[in-house]
């Protein structure tokens, strides 16, 4: 039986991860290219978070490189800190490459979070 503040939670997730994609797809292209991994974990989280089709289709086209990224709300980020940096550390080891860039956004991320 879903209650109505199990309802409300997910929504939030919902809400939660469709500003962490964001955040991700930024991440992303932090070294100016999107690696299929990268590109694959983002689907495969976006997906499995319950984003809808056409989050998932903007998703597509801002990793592709045919739309702008949207800018992500990190004040509602903030709230989740510790989950948003381990976020951010898994998209970036998933291409089993640590860029400059990519050191850099992690740090200029964890700053911004506060």
């Amino acid at each position: 039986m879903v209650t109505e503040s199990s309802a409300s939670a997910n929504a939030t997730n919902v809400v939660f991860a469709a500003e962490l994609v964001k955040l991700l797809v930024q991440v992303a292209w932090a070294d100016h290219d999107v690696a299929s991994s990268e590109a694959q974990k983002l689907m495969e989280f976006a997906r499995g978070s319950g984003l809808t089709e056409a989050e998932l289709t903007a998703l597509e086209d801002m990793l592709a490189g045919r739309a702008p990224l949207a800018p992500p709300n990190l004040g509602l980020l903030r709230q989740r800190r510790v989950e948003v940096l381990r976020a951010v550390k898994g998209l970036l080891l998933s291409d089993l490459k640590l860029a400059h860039e990519e050191e850099e956004i992690l740090s200029q991320i964890a700053s911004l979070l506060g």
